[in-house]
């Protein structure tokens, strides 16, 4: 039986130093964090995905989107995590409960925003 060769990893001995904005590293970084990869990983799988792409300027396009979409979603659970943090302190202060139809929006809200981060989660830990 001939003895296989296994295969010697490819080494990465090329560079390039991209340069950033304070906000443009801060999107980087959150997005890092979110596919759990340091900074710099992330930035050569998101640049590679994009240049095996059979549309680079595409894959790059669907990415920014993603990005802000995250961005936009976690602007709003923040806003909507202010407005719950408002309404325990009026129930913890005056005793009666808001309207049953007003905790319910309040609810669907943070529903469709905990939905949209997830989806933007997903698309960009999965390299889409």
């Amino acid at each position: 039986m001939p003895r296989r060769r296994l295969r010697e990893p490819t080494l990465r001995e090329k560079r390039v130093h991209p340069r950033f904005s304070d906000n443009e590293f801060a999107l980087l970084a959150t997005a890092a964090r979110l596919s759990r990869m340091p900074v710099g990983g992330y930035v050569a799988e998101t640049s590679l995905a994009a240049a095996r792409s059979d549309d680079p300027a595409a894959a790059v396009a669907d990415y920014r989107a993603t990005v802000k979409a995250l961005m936009a979603a976690n602007g709003r659970l923040a806003q909507v995590g202010n407005n719950l943090n408002q309404l325990t302190r009026h129930l913890n202060q005056n005793g009666p409960w808001p309207e049953a139809d007003l905790v319910r929006r309040l609810l669907r809200h943070i529903e469709t925003s905990i939905d949209g981060v997830d989806v933007a989660v997903a698309q960009v830990t999965s390299g889409r």
